[in-house]
């Protein structure tokens, strides 16, 4: 038995070691030119690692992932023959999203995202990396690495050629960003995270510097793969929306949580403050109620 909260930073500690951060730039904004998503090369100190970034959502930063286990001393932009030095304002311990201030007035497109990607059938879209087109395709989404359970859902991206830089954003049909590639998954395939997830880490980091869980105030089943309650914490939302222990967790927000991963990724997405649509097996019968979340508990 476990509540949802208490996952997050083990699983993501065992299962992406080499995982460090996300890296999200502050732009000094020029002016907007409304064009395709382009890609801006940055150097990761002390190993000096090569990524891409691309325009946030917000249209005010660059985005992008460290992924070496080396603790990161220093980001530069590689503009032209220069490296110009990134300030580090920001950082979040769980996902490891970070803010760096740019010292330099740069020139970005506008770029267009979607608000979610949500598709579980394969799904044909490609990589831009430095104004190269990089065919690949959208296969599964990935739950789980092992026995591990992952803090949130990534796609499963192959390609036919060489696997683009961490931070690559992947574009579809219409040319809207729908996540950026974060590591190799081994072969010809990479791990990206979806749109959602960097609108809603960027969301918290800009309002509160730090990644703020929803928690609802429930304990879910490890023991077989049925999301089910088994601990109704008091004075919780979920208290009080009169959710019950035996209930199975069938949704949450926009997410079916047909098993525990689902919703292990679904109450990722949960905001404090925000009314979110819980939906509960009992008996039977489907529950369908409304909880407000509020901020993680420590």
């Amino acid at each position: 038995m476990v509540s949802h909260n208490r996952l997050i930073r083990p699983v993501m500690s065992r299962v992406f070691s080499t995982i460090t951060g996300i890296a999200v730039v502050p732009l000094i904004m020029g002016s907007l030119i409304s064009a395709a998503p382009e890609t801006y090369p940055i150097e990761f100190l002390p190993l000096a690692s090569r990524a891409c970034a691309v325009v946030s959502p917000d249209q005010k930063f660059l985005v992008s992932a460290y992924v070496e286990s080396a603790t990161l001393s220093k980001v530069n932009h590689l503009q032209d023959a220069h490296r110009i030095p990134l300030n580090l304002s920001g950082r979040d311990k769980v996902t490891r999203l970070c803010f760096f201030k740019t010292l330099n007035q740069t020139k970005a497109t506008t770029n267009d995202w979607v608000e979610s990607f949500l598709e579980t059938s394969p799904e044909n879209l490609h990589a831009l990396d430095n104004g190269k087109i990089i065919a690949c395709r959208f296969e599964k989404w990935i739950s789980r690495v092992g026995d591990k359970v992952l803090p949130l859902s990534l796609l499963y991206v192959s390609f036919q050629q060489k696997i683009p830089p961490t931070g690559t954003p992947l574009v579809n049909a219409q040319n809207k960003i729908i996540g950026i590639i974060l590591q190799p998954a081994g072969g010809a395939a990479a791990y990206a995270i979806p749109a959602q997830a960097i609108h809603r880490v960027q969301n918290d980091i800009i309002a509160h510097h730090k990644l703020v869980r929803g928690w609802v105030g429930i304990s879910l089943s490890t023991e077989s793969n049925t999301p089910r309650i088994t601990r109704i914490w008091p004075e919780s939302p979920a208290q009080r929306a009169n959710l019950r222990v035996d209930d199975i967790l069938l949704r949450a927000g926009d997410y079916t949580t047909d098993h525990y991963p689902e919703a292990v990724n679904a109450l990722f997405y949960t905001v404090p403050g925000k009314s979110t649509t819980i939906e509960v097996l009992r008996d039977g019968k489907r529950i369908p109620c409304k909880l407000t979340p509020v901020a993680q508990k420590p």
